[in-house]
């Protein structure tokens, strides 16, 4: 049987968006502020192994607590997928929960594959 291959594609803005409701979902949510640059952190396979966010604090934030430095947050690998699947089923953009998927680096994209492999485990 042939296998079913599938790339979905995010801008940078997309998987920001993806990452603030996963955190705020896990009630880890992102530091407030300005997300002042973003993007993928990979191998040189070209294979996605986390996502860097630089976030300057918010003038509340500045005023509250004295925070003037930008802090840096990087997303591993596995919490990004989940993200994107998340955002994903929020989007109603259908994904296959059987499909193995992998995180690459596409250009200034991150594309997340899906594989579907029909067949795999059953005997004939």
């Amino acid at each position: 049987m042939p296998t079913e291959l599938r790339h979905l594609l995010f801008q940078p803005a997309e998987v920001v968006q993806a990452v603030q409701e996963y955190r705020r979902r896990l009630g880890q949510a992102l530091p407030s502020g300005a997300i002042v640059s973003c993007g993928p952190e990979s191998k040189g396979s070209g294979e996605i192994m986390s996502f860097r966010l630089t976030i300057a604090p918010d003038a509340a934030a500045v005023m509250k607590r004295g925070e003037s430095r930008q802090q840096e947050t990087i997303i591993p690998g596995p919490a990004l997928a989940a993200a994107l699947i998340l955002y994903c089923r929020d989007h109603k953009i259908p994904l296959a929960a059987s499909a193995s998927k992998s995180l690459q680096l596409y250009g200034n994209q991150v594309c997340l594959i899906t594989t579907i492999h029909p067949g795999r485990g059953q005997q004939r």
